[in-house]
């Protein structure tokens, strides 16, 4: 037994420190923990692989020297404490170590102020902030364009100061505006905003905040639910590189067809955006979806989950969006597909459980959409076995397939067994 570990001592000493971290990068973190038990040289490399740590009540008091051990931390997550710390006197005590990526404490009040500024003082290196959760004043928006103006990524998502405020605020007041404006004019290397939950904002903030964003690459801007098409057409016409965006449970459909079409002469043809989630939006129709379709011809990720009024309409938007690769559809009640007779070459992940689909809907996916590698139809009363048959038989890469509620005989589950497909079935 002796003669073994010394034999595995030996083999893993003979390799250079570099080796094994190309190995441990494809390790999952968890299982990073015992590794580093192996041997010093193990234990060494995986704590330069730590580049995070998530702070929580019961790791204070060992905080500073895991600071020191973790000698690659960029990302100090402090969301996880309770109320009862003192953030200002925690912010002055990391504020020696140069990370790029500060989480502040869910739900701070005050927010710490005092501690910010001292942080910014030694850490001229932060790119990354996020308070989401945070009770936020005008005054707090503008320290945090004082203190970190290399911002590329700001998280202000869910402001609980105007969520708790009763009734609830839906014209904020002007001067929290005027903290967003600064916040933006001072901090112009923004790439990533998340303004989720933000429910004050309106078509016309949002025109006027995107002036301010011209390297804005992603915004999720989902539950701003005074939102409609006029904003995402904003933020298209003034952010040039913007490729992702969010606006889950909003107004997008809302304003008339002929108001929507009249927005869209002010709006160019953008190849860039790749990524548009619109899921739950109660007023998207067939319509919306097609101009936005004319608009964004190179998308690869469409998500209109849970929006009713869509139906066939999303047939002329695969036609046009060509590239899409992942189109999410579960919940949309009125789509069946039947109207895709062309190739879809590079569609890979299709979500349609809870609609409409039949037989005949995947007759035609297995026809045109060879190149599914995944797909869900959990909850379509339509599905008999002879679908399920078409997919498997034609759509020839498909590797997960998801039919709770539908009734399959062993030679079918068979048949996808032999041709590598895994089969979700559960109750």
């Amino acid at each position: 037994m002796r003669n073994s570990q010394e034999t595995v001592a030996a083999t893993h000493s003979d390799l250079p420190d570099e080796c094994w971290e190309c190995i441990f990068k494809f390790i999952a973190k968890d299982d990073l923990n015992s590794l580093s038990l192996v041997s010093k040289q193990f234990f060494s490399i995986i704590d330069r692989l730590r580049f995070s740590i998530f702070v929580k009540n019961g790791t204070l008091p060992f905080l500073g020297r895991l600071l020191e051990r973790f000698t690659n931390l960029k990302s100090l997550s402090l969301s996880s404490l309770n109320d009862n710390h003192d953030l200002n006197n925690l912010l002055c005590t990391i504020s020696c170590f140069p990370l790029t990526k500060l989480t502040s404490g869910v739900g701070s009040f005050p927010f710490p102020s005092n501690g910010l500024r001292v942080f910014s003082q030694k850490i001229t290196t932060l790119t990354s902030f996020n308070c989401s959760h945070c009770f936020l004043r005008n005054s707090d928006l503008s320290l945090i364009a004082e203190c970190f103006p290399l911002l590329e990524k700001l998280n202000i998502s869910n402001p609980l100061m105007l969520m708790f405020c009763y009734p609830p605020v839906t014209n904020t007041p002007t001067n929290f505006m005027d903290g967003m404006y600064s916040l933006l004019s001072k901090c112009r290397c923004i790439q990533h905003l998340n303004l989720k939950y933000a429910r004050f904002l309106n078509d016309q903030h949002v025109a006027e905040l995107s002036l301010f964003l011209a390297g804005l690459k992603s915004i999720n801007l989902s539950s701003c639910n005074h939102l409609t098409e006029s904003a995402l057409f904003s933020l298209v016409r003034s952010c040039p590189l913007l490729s992702d965006i969010k606006m889950e449970r909003t107004n997008i459909g809302k304003e008339s067809a002929v108001s929507s079409n009249s927005l869209r002469d002010f709006v160019v043809v953008n190849p860039q955006l790749k990524s548009l989630c619109l899921a739950r939006c109660e007023h998207l129709k067939d319509e919306n979806i097609i101009l936005f379709a004319s608009i964004f011809p190179t998308l690869e990720l469409l998500d209109l989950r849970f929006s009713d009024q869509i139906s066939e309409g999303i047939c002329q938007v695969l036609r046009r969006c060509y590239k899409i690769t992942h189109l999410y559809l579960s919940g949309c009640s009125r789509v069946k597909l039947h109207g895709i007779n062309f190739l879809v070459p590079k569609l890979e992940v299709l979500y349609l459980s809870n609609t409409e689909v039949d037989d005949e809907t995947l007759r035609v996916i297995s026809k045109n959409c060879c190149g599914l590698l995944q797909l869900k139809l959990e909850n379509c009363d339509h599905l008999t076995e002879e679908g399920a048959k078409h997919v498997v038989e034609n759509c020839t890469q498909l590797r997960e397939m998801y039919l709770r509620g539908c009734h399959l005989s062993d030679e079918i589950r068979e048949l996808f067994s032999r041709r590598g497909c895994l089969l979700y079935m559960y109750i």
